[in-house]
């Protein structure tokens, strides 16, 4: 490596140090609320908070109108009668405490004269009209896909390393790595709105990370590795966990089936768009630098994807060691 190249990965590096601590990766863990209506005026409710990465809860507390009893809910609950009397269930369901800039409620409501009514709920707009129903939310599940390969920069970050890895000269082997890395995301996410698989969060997440770091190290070298010799395979093997990254926390709450099927499908579209925005973008930049700058960048990119990668693997993986050494 020559001076300046040396010069520009330390620089890198000092730049991740600098960012890493306010850099979030795949922080998207939506609370989910879904109030099926058993009875005439009685309904079961199913609640699980929103959760970021780390498994920090946030303390969301749903208000439900006169005349419901119970009329307030501050926990977490897989089953709860909620007596809403004759006059049934109207007005407006209230969710306070969503603060934070990316948290969410799928919010689900079945009456049992057929209305349902679903939303993604937000701090903007914290409540969920109970008047007419709104059907399924398509565009807001797409915009939540788009919105979390924006903000998701462990996904981001996995992406660009395997830009890095397979270079943008010739567009076959990109398509074919980033349409193996697609259908591997699709598929998991299929299996897990079917609940065929179910795997824990923690791991996922650590692994999601790990295998940012692989592509960033393979990305600083030349060799013929099977990154290199087959991106594909590589991308279609992680695609699978990164599709894991999100499936796990809803269907692991519960939702009634049909509705998560749905959710994951238009969320999954929207992940896909982001995607490819950024993988046109990049392409259309390194096309801009010409062949020399994007020699000259290639290793101080990989040293800082990879330095954040390491950083983000850390944070999952020492949460984890404590909690088994706790428990031993």
């Amino acid at each position: 490596m020559t001076t300046a190249r040396a010069a520009a990965a330390a620089l890198a590096l000092v730049l991740v140090a600098l960012v890493s601590a306010r850099v979030v990766a795949h922080g998207l863990r939506p609370g989910v609320l879904t109030v099926i209506e058993q009875d005439p005026g009685v309904f079961l409710v199913v609640w699980t908070e929103p959760v970021d990465t780390a498994g920090r809860g946030a303390p969301v507390e749903i208000s439900f109108p006169d005349p419901c009893q119970p009329a307030r809910i501050d926990h977490a609950t897989a089953g709860e009668r909620l007596d809403c009397g004759a006059q049934g269930l109207h007005g407006a369901i209230e969710l306070h405490g969503l603060d934070g800039d990316r948290a969410r409620v799928a919010t689900l409501v079945r009456f049992a004269d057929g209305r349902v009514i679903e939303a993604l709920v937000d701090g903007e707009a914290p409540h969920v009209e109970l008047a007419r129903p709104l059907g399924r939310s398509a565009a807001a599940w797409i915009g939540s896909g788009i919105e979390h390969i924006a903000t998701g920069f462990d996904h981001i970050a996995f992406v660009v390393g395997l830009m890095l890895v397979v270079g943008t000269r010739s567009l076959r082997p990109l398509i074919a790595t980033i349409t193996a890395f697609t259908v591997a995301h699709s598929v998991t996410l299929f299996l897990a709105a079917t609940g065929v698989l179910t795997l824990a969060s923690a791991p996922v997440e650590a692994t999601i990370a790990a295998s940012v770091v692989l592509v960033a190290r393979e990305a600083t070298h030349d060799r013929p590795t099977l990154t290199r010799r087959a991106p594909w395979a590589v991308a279609f093997g992680f695609g699978l966990v990164h599709g894991l990254g999100f499936a796990g926390a809803l269907a692991s709450a519960g939702m009634p089936e049909g509705w998560l099927g749905w959710s994951l499908l238009c969320f999954n579209l929207g992940v896909e768009l982001g995607q490819l925005a950024i993988v046109l973008a990049s392409v259309l930049l390194v096309r801009v630098l010409g062949e020399r700058p994007r020699q000259w960048l290639r290793r101080p990119a990989a040293y800082a994807t990879g330095g954040l990668a390491v950083y983000w693997l850390l944070q999952r993986v020492v949460p984890m060691l404590t909690a088994i050494t706790a428990g031993s």
